[in-house]
C-alpha cells in the first residue's frame, strides 16, 4: 500500500501539467466517494448484523472497514491524475465504478434459509491472481476481462458465498475492459496516456483478492446460517 502511494502521489503530480487543468474545479473525486460510501454503509449496517448475530459478525465488518481504510489512503492520488481527463471528456474512474446506491437494501435474513458450511468452499484466489497478473503484464486487458468472467461464472454457481470476491472480480473485468476505451480516447485528445492509471488502479484490485478471499471465509459461517452479510453489501458491476 505504501509503494501504490508513493507511486501515485509521484505520477499525479509529474503528468498533471502535462495534461492540462482547464475545468478541474468541476470534477469529482469518483473513486474517493465510492470507497467513502463503502465505509459509510458498512458502519451503518456493522450494529444491525451484530444485533442478529450476537456480536459474531463484528469481525466482518471490521475487516470490510478495514480493507476501505486502506484503500481511501491512496484513492484521492488516483482522482487527482483523473481529473484532467474527466475535464477533456474522458470519464475514467467514474464510468470504471458503480455507485453504491446501488447495493440491495439490507436484509435480516437470506430467503433460502440456511445452509451447511461444507458447501462452502475458498476459491483458488492464488491461481486467480497470477493468471490475471500474468495477462496484466501482457496488456492483454480483454482476455483479463473475460477470465475475470469466468471465474465470477463459476462463483455464481453458490451465490451464498464468496460474495467480496466475486464483487472484486467484477470490478477487475469492468476496469480491464475500459482500459483501452479510455486510452485510446486520451490517444485521440493528444492526451498523454491513461493506460497509466488505468493499470495502477487494475493491480490494487488484483493484489485485493486475498484480502477479499479472508473476509468470505471470516463471513462464510453467518451465510451458512442465514445471514447475508457482505452479499448484500456491495452492489453488482455489470460488463461497461
Amino acid at each position: 500500500m505504501r509503494i501504490l502511494l508513493a507511486l501515485l502521489s509521484f505520477l499525479s503530480l509529474s503528468l498533471m501539467p502535462l495534461l492540462g487543468w482547464a475545468g478541474l474545479r468541476d470534477m469529482r473525486p469518483c473513486l474517493s466517494e465510492h470507497i467513502r460510501e463503502a465505509m459509510d454503509l458498512n458502519q451503518v449496517r456493522k450494529p444491525l448484523y451484530a444485533k442478529l448475530s450476537n456480536g459474531k459478525s463484528k469481525i466482518v465488518s471490521d475487516k470490510l472497514i478495514w480493507m476501505e481504510r486502506k484503500l481511501i489512503v491512496a484513492v484521492p492520488f488516483a482522482d487527482a491524475w483523473a481529473a484532467p481527463y474527466q475535464a477533456a471528456g474522458i470519464p475514467i474512474l467514474c464510468q470504471d465504478f458503480v455507485s453504491m446506491s446501488e447495493t440491495p437494501k439490507f436484509l435480516a435474513r437470506n430467503p433460502d434459509g440456511k445452509d451447511s458450511l461444507h458447501n462452502y468452499r475458498r476459491p483458488d484466489v492464488e491461481g486467480i491472481k497470477d493468471r490475471l497478473l500474468e495477462l496484466y503484464k501482457a496488456k492483454a486487458y480483454m482476455q483479463l476481462a473475460h477470465f475475470a468472467d469466468t471465474q465470477i461464472k463459476e462463483l455464481d454457481q453458490n451465490p451464498r458465498y464468496n460474495c467480496m470476491v466475486k464483487h472484486i472480480l467484477e470490478s477487475i473485468r469492468r476496469m480491464a475492459a475500459l482500459t483501452p476505451v479510455h486510452a485510446a480516447k486520451s490517444k485521440a485528445l493528444n492526451k498523454v496516456s491513461s493506460e497509466y492509471l488505468s493499470r495502477i488502479v487494475l493491480r490494487s484490485h488484483i493484489l485485493l483478492l486475498e484480502d477479499s478471499a479472508e473476509i468470505d471465509a471470516a463471513a462464510a459461517p453467518l451465510q451458512a446460517e442465514a445471514l447475508p452479510i457482505v452479499c448484500r453489501d456491495v452492489p453488482y458491476i455489470p460488463w461497461p
